[in-house]
């Protein structure tokens, strides 16, 4: 139900095509992204299916040596109230519930995939990734008691958003902190810094400008600490996650280019009357004088941080497009 509201956006669009594409890379076996189980009417049923596959987008990256358990998998946790679905910022109260359930089934797994590929010995996970605050903050619990490897992603920061809302709102510190939950937000994130091996981001000012806003962190003592590690120098006891940078992309496997010239302004295609050109194409054409200029898709709410009157501007202010 992508969409559905605030907490069901690009960020889970984002989590479940990375767990599948991994899922579907040789060098991995399995991967299971682990969320909350609801089961409410007001939530679409497989919401409260304890587990889900996720089948690759190509069928080639199936393979006769996968085994058994492998690919990628929505494995949902009971916590929280099972019957009602939450906001994030309500979440926080359950978390310690859901880093008491995860284990069991981490650890059935690795019997599992031991008894598949392991010779009969356990086989425990590489890695554990946490996405946004609530998850940091678990995985931070779990990757301490399960001894494996933390990776984090942020995707926003609380300390980032609070900033932009103290300036463009009339609320204070308080009531923002009451609407949001900001400061346990920016707790579990610090959290995250501390525990994590290795933190992605998307872009240099990510790094730069947000996360330079947390006490777990300095550009500057980052690039130093990376240095002497390096050199195999002594950092005395300091330390801090490695900062990685996965710039955005875009999914291209369910976009079919139609035949034909799509700078016509026809409803169909002379050349292949079967393709007609998609509706929305005639809407589009009569807000242009010149519609064979090149154009800029840009897909985003319209919230000030998305930032598209800059990319208008810079349209405007650029002569050939």
């Amino acid at each position: 139900e992508l969409g559905s509201d605030s907490d069901t956006g690009g960020q889970v669009k984002y989590v479940v095509e990375l767990a599948r594409a991994l899922g579907s890379m040789p060098g991995v076996y399995r991967v299971d992204l682990l969320t909350r189980q609801v089961s409410s009417p007001d939530v679409d049923w497989t919401y409260a299916e304890p587990t889900e596959m996720l089948s690759p987008r190509n069928a080639d990256d199936f393979s006769d040596e996968m085994g058994e358990s492998s690919g990628a998998y929505i494995i949902r946790i009971p916590f929280g109230p099972r019957d009602k679905y939450i906001p994030k910022e309500l979440l926080w109260p359950h978390i310690p519930e859901f880093v008491d359930g995860a284990p069991g089934h981490i650890i059935q797994m690795s019997k599992v995939l031991g008894e598949q590929i392991g010779s009969g010995k356990p086989v425990w996970p590489a890695a554990i990734h946490g996405h946004y605050a609530d998850a940091g903050d678990s995985v931070a619990l779990l990757s301490g008691a399960l001894n494996v490897p933390m990776l984090f992603t942020g995707h926003s920061l609380g300390r980032d958003k609070l900033e932009q809302l103290l300036k463009q709102s009339h609320s204070s510190r308080d009531e923002i902190n009451s609407t949001y939950k900001i400061m346990r937000r920016i707790e579990a994130e610090e959290l995250s810094l501390d525990a994590s091996e290795i933190v992605i981001t998307s872009t240099r000012q990510e790094i730069e400008e947000q996360w330079r806003l947390y006490d777990g962190f300095g550009p500057i003592l980052e690039r130093k600490i990376r240095a002497r590690i390096k050199r195999n120098v002594s950092c005395y006891g300091r330390f801090m996650p490695r900062m990685v940078i996965i710039p955005p992309g875009m999914e291209f496997h369910h976009i079919v280019p139609l035949d034909g010239d799509m700078d016509g302004e026809t409803e169909t295609n002379e050349d292949h009357p079967t393709s007609p050109d998609p509706h929305i194409w005639t809407e589009i054409m009569r807000f242009f004088t010149n519609p064979r200029k090149p154009m800029i898709l840009a897909l985003a709410r319209p919230d000030p941080k998305k930032n598209i009157t800059t990319l208008v501007k810079a349209f405007g202010e650029c002569r050939p497009l």
